[in-house]
C-alpha cells in the first residue's frame, strides 16, 4: 500500500492592489507547486467577477490536478480555473495534484472578495 504525504502550503492574497503576477507560495516545502498566476494581475476581487487563474508546477511530476473553491462557480480544466467570485467575505481556491510518486500536494489561496 503506498503511503500518501500531503503537503498543505498556504498563501494569503491581499486584495487591495499591488503584487507580483505570480503568487508565490509563503513555504516552498515542495517544489511541485510553484505559485499560481492571476490573468487580470493585481486589484481588488470582487464579488461576481470572474477570474482566471494558472497554476505552475511541474508537469514531469504531477498528475491530475484538482482545483476546489469554498463559494462561487468553478470551471477548472488541467493547469488552469475560471472562478466566477461569490459574494464579498473570505473565500478560498485551492489545488490538489498527485505526484507520480503517488504523494499528493495541496495549495490553498485565502481571497478576499469585495462587494461590488
Amino acid at each position: 500500500m503506498k503511503t500518501r504525504l500531503a503537503l498543505m502550503l498556504s498563501l494569503f492574497l491581499v486584495a487591495c492592489g499591488g503584487g507580483s503576477d505570480v503568487l508565490m507560495p509563503s513555504e516552498v516545502t515542495s517544489p511541485a507547486i510553484q505559485g499560481l498566476v492571476r490573468e487580470r494581475g493585481t486589484g481588488q476581487f470582487v464579488e461576481f467577477a470572474t477570474e482566471t487563474f494558472e497554476a505552475l508546477y511541474d508537469a514531469e511530476t504531477v498528475r491530475a490536478p484538482e482545483w476546489q473553491v469554498t463559494g462561487g462557480t468553478l470551471m477548472g480544466n488541467g493547469n488552469s480555473a475560471k472562478w466566477q467570485l461569490p459574494r464579498a467575505g473570505e473565500h478560498t481556491i485551492s489545488l490538489t495534484v498527485y505526484l507520480q510518486d503517488g504523494r499528493e500536494v495541496k495549495a490553498a489561496w485565502k481571497v478576499v472578495v469585495v462587494p461590488r
